[in-house]
């Protein structure tokens, strides 16, 4: 089963709000896949992730919401980082069809469905990992339609 890596979160003061630049620096290796998390939750939904104070064993964590309901959440950690995705009754069916790894639908399945969902922890450790994170989210939360592009007008 897929489960939120025990590693010492870098950042536990609640006194001490880390900065965009230390979160990234303190990722190492997985900074990439941060970003790329960033980038198409920017790109998908329009939003920006907040930064929260978690509590002691987590720490501070970027939190993304649409609409006043959480999307998913970034755990920083010493050279990776978790993620977690809570999945709703709703979208449970969608989940059933989706295409994820085996790591995914191993953590799928030991996850206990409580009234408000799934609650899914991964270590986003490899590009599948994300992927089905983008997946799970899109199921929970449907894309917005893209705008069209405007048509330059002759003058």
């Amino acid at each position: 089963m897929q489960e939120e890596s025990t590693a010492t979160p870098p950042f536990v003061d609640r006194t001490s709000r880390p900065s965009r630049e230390e979160v990234l620096a303190g990722l190492g290796p997985a900074r990439q896949r941060w970003l790329r998390l960033e980038d198409w939750v920017r790109a998908t939904y329009g939003i920006d992730g907040e930064l929260i104070y978690a509590g002691r064993e987590a720490g501070w964590s970027l939190r993304f919401r649409r609409a006043g309901k959480a999307l998913f959440t970034l755990l920083p950690r010493a050279d990776e980082f978790g993620a977690l995705v809570v999945v709703g009754p709703r979208a449970w069916v969608g989940a059933a069809k989706a295409t994820l790894s085996p790591a995914t639908r191993d953590a799928w399945a030991h996850a206990r469905p409580y009234p408000d969902g799934r609650w899914l922890w991964f270590t986003v450790a490899d590009d599948q990992t994300a992927n089905d994170i983008e997946q799970l989210v899109a199921l929970k939360s449907p894309p917005l339609r893209r705008p069209r592009r405007a048509v330059a007008r002759p003058a």
